[in-house]
């Protein structure tokens, strides 16, 4: 049921017109992974590679991403990546406010849909529009990255961890090492969620 209501967001996401950005794209880029998704990967917005495929992080930073992945024992298949903005800005500008304001009904939905337990928003704009969305106090993403918050919907707990953006990496190399921890501190959640899935074999958690 689920998978048909992602089917149906994402026809919503490919043919909308909410703002500006929708007269120059090429692809809208909803985002690709299992359905539901107990990890959810968040980024900023679509780049040149992504609006010509109409997929998530097939870039440098895509590239990136997957070796970020690969550190902690996870493939790119294994979980949902998507962005804050559906539509490439023209010459990967910064998103707008009207822009990311234009697709956050599109992110809430999706994070129904896909009831994660660890959500994960890469970078200084994603971080805020997740933490505005779970009304969490947002304080510079250079104070809060890896940090582990805990939030909630009516139905689980959400584990909520901000990490600098992959693409970061690629323009200041300097920030590899910080990249890769906040990614071992999701690792971390993980076997954490593992065993605790093992102690309590009826738990949603």
């Amino acid at each position: 049921m689920e998978q048909e209501a992602v089917r149906a967001l994402n026809r919503d996401i490919v043919t909308c017109t909410r703002c500006r950005l929708s007269r120059d794209r090429i692809n809208a880029v909803p985002g690709e992974g299992p359905v539901p998704s107990g990890l959810l990967f968040i980024g900023e917005a679509p780049g040149r590679n992504e609006d010509l495929t109409g997929r998530p992080f097939v870039g440098r930073a895509g590239a990136v991403l997957e070796e970020l992945l690969s550190s902690i024992g996870l493939e790119r298949c294994s979980v949902f990546i998507t962005s804050i903005i559906k539509c490439r800005p023209p010459g990967n500008r910064i998103p707008r406010k009207d822009e990311i304001a234009a697709c956050a009904g599109y992110l809430g939905r999706q994070i129904d849909l896909l009831s994660p337990e660890i959500i994960v928003p890469m970078g200084r704009l994603a971080s805020e529009q997740v933490f505005s969305h779970f009304g969490i106090p947002h304080g510079s993403l250079g104070s809060i990255h890896g940090t582990v918050f805990h939030s909630s919907t009516p139905h689980r707990q959400i584990v909520i961890i901000p990490v600098y953006h992959p693409a970061a990496v690629t323009h200041n190399p300097l920030l590899k090492g910080a990249v890769f921890e906040d990614f071992r501190v999701i690792g971390k959640q993980l076997q954490k969620k593992e065993r605790s899935g093992r102690n309590n074999p009826g738990s949603e958690d």
